[in-house]
């Protein structure tokens, strides 16, 4: 009777280790809402002209809001950097540029990711937000504060270029 309670002893023992171990490589929430790539400035950008659409000040956008042709597209890239200078988004770089809606399951506007940009797609008129997001690989890296994306019927390009 000995020898099998000292085994069940052992077995709980190992049970509780194993659980507390795994509990312990898997981390709490604020671990994982923590920026791997440590972005220093951000900058939405018109990927064939350069100019900027808007940029990262702090914790909040500076410019904006982008603003969207119903069932068209407005493309975007990127100017980043770290402490280490620029990063790279094209197609031999280790960064990605991506973006989310803001609000799960708001289809105001698509997204459509292509590693240097990010195709902003009208879908239904209306205002919304984007996270704009670097990833290294396939690992997440940084998000954006919100930026106010609007869809317009009647839309204007000239919107997006104020200082033109």
């Amino acid at each position: 009777m000995s020898a099998e309670r000292t085994r069940r002893t052992v077995l709980a023992a190992s049970g509780s280790l194993a659980t507390l171990g795994l509990a312990g490589c898997l981390g709490g929430a604020d671990e994982d809402d923590e920026d791997y790539v440590a972005v220093e400035s951000f900058e939405l950008i018109d990927p064939e002209t350069g100019t900027q659409f808007a940029a990262v000040d702090g914790d909040r956008w500076e410019g904006g809001p982008l603003v969207l042709p119903l069932e068209g597209k407005l493309s975007v890239s990127a100017r980043a950097e770290d402490a280490d200078g620029e990063l790279e988004f094209e197609a031999d770089a280790p960064h990605r540029l991506g973006a989310t809606v803001a609000v799960e399951g708001d289809d105001t506007v698509a997204i459509e990711p292509r590693r240097d940009r990010v195709d902003l797609i009208g879908r239904t008129p209306g205002e919304t937000a984007i996270v704009a997001e670097v990833w290294d690989g396939d690992r997440f890296g940084w998000g954006s504060p919100e930026l106010p994306v609007e869809v317009v019927d009647d839309f204007d390009d000239a919107i997006n270029y104020p200082d033109e």
